[in-house]
């Protein structure tokens, strides 16, 4: 309770904290007559009642003239939900500062809300209590910026990783007049409207950025159903393919067992064939191991011409009596 206090009022200006010394200075002077009257009790117990009401009622009363009169805005809504087919949330805005003072910097405040519609008894009125006291889920981010009185500024923020698609929600923009960001921060600009114009103009980019925005959807959604469709294809056509190349393996492997009897038949045959046409083997001088020898045809005798003279010539040798 005492951080919620001491940061609620770290964003007070000058202005806004005499306001509220003022307001505690009337509560503790209603306390201190209670006192000094205490013994007519008369006077003294409504005094400090007074004073104890207005001591619980200064937070209550800051947050009014703040947000009612001091920095006061007007909203104009474009986008405030998240993505159909995605985890994000976004919201566009434009901020118009209608208040009595300028504006340094807003206070943007997501809240995820307890569900009180399926509940009921004493737990959907507890849960309709912490949802103004305390929320389930707050997200905060400080905005800084520089609006005048008049002038307005569009704002837009986006939310990644969104765990909280399909619960209740609240979006509120709180401002302040006290500068608190760095120098190195980046500070929105205000700007001022021209009325005469800005009305059509204004209506036009909201629904620029509304249409834009459910482009921006539905390009997600037609990008996620393309990709589906292509997983879809590519795992039919792998399918496909797998069943072809199964049923060609099996014809290549009937056909290659087909081609294998017939060249075991025809082989068969051929060997019974070879068998019967075949003449009984023989041992050969070859098959022993013994070269071959070479067959010279044979010569024919010449004769001299004068064959003839020499043979009447030749007196064959006279037979010798053999002795008796």
């Amino acid at each position: 309770m005492k951080e919620q206090i001491l940061n609620f009022i770290s964003y007070f200006h000058l202005y806004d904290l005499i306001l509220f010394a003022s307001f505690a200075l009337i509560a503790m002077c209603f306390v201190f007559l209670s006192f000094i009257s205490f013994r007519r009790k008369i006077i003294s117990i409504p005094l400090f009642l007074l004073g104890f009401c207005i001591i619980i009622a200064i937070p209550f009363a800051m947050r009014y003239f703040m947000e009612e009169r001091f920095y006061k805005i007007e909203k104009e809504i474009a986008y405030d939900r998240t993505y159909n087919y995605s985890d994000v949330y976004q919201y566009i805005g434009t901020i118009t500062n209608v208040g009595k003072r300028n504006i340094a910097g807003c206070v943007f405040s997501h809240q995820i809300l307890y569900d009180t519609d399926n509940e009921q008894g004493i737990t959907k009125y507890k849960h309709k209590i912490l949802n103004l006291v305390k929320p389930k889920k707050v997200y905060n981010r400080d905005i800084p910026m520089d609006l005048k009185v008049g002038q307005s500024v569009k704002i837009s923020e986006v939310m990644e990783n969104y765990a909280h698609k399909g619960e209740k929600y609240i979006t509120k923009i709180e401002c302040y007049g006290k500068a608190r960001h760095k120098e190195n921060a980046k500070v929105l600009q205000g700007f001022y409207k021209d009325n005469s114009k800005t009305e059509d103009s204004e209506n036009t980019d909201s629904k620029k950025v509304a249409d834009d925005a459910g482009k921006d959807d539905m390009s997600a959604y037609t990008d996620e159903i393309k990709k589906l469709d292509d997983d879809k294809k590519a795992k039919n056509i792998a399918s496909q393919t797998q069943k072809v190349s199964i049923e060609k393996q099996s014809q290549n492997i009937n056909i290659n067992t087909q081609n294998t009897e017939s060249a075991n038949l025809d082989s068969k045959d051929n060997q019974t064939q070879d068998s019967m046409n075949t003449p009984p083997k023989t041992d050969t001088p070859q098959s022993q191991g013994i070269p071959p020898q070479i067959m010279l045809p044979p010569q024919e005798e010449t004769l001299a011409p004068n064959w003839r003279e020499e043979r009447d010539k030749f007196n064959p040798p006279l037979l010798k009596e053999m002795p008796r």
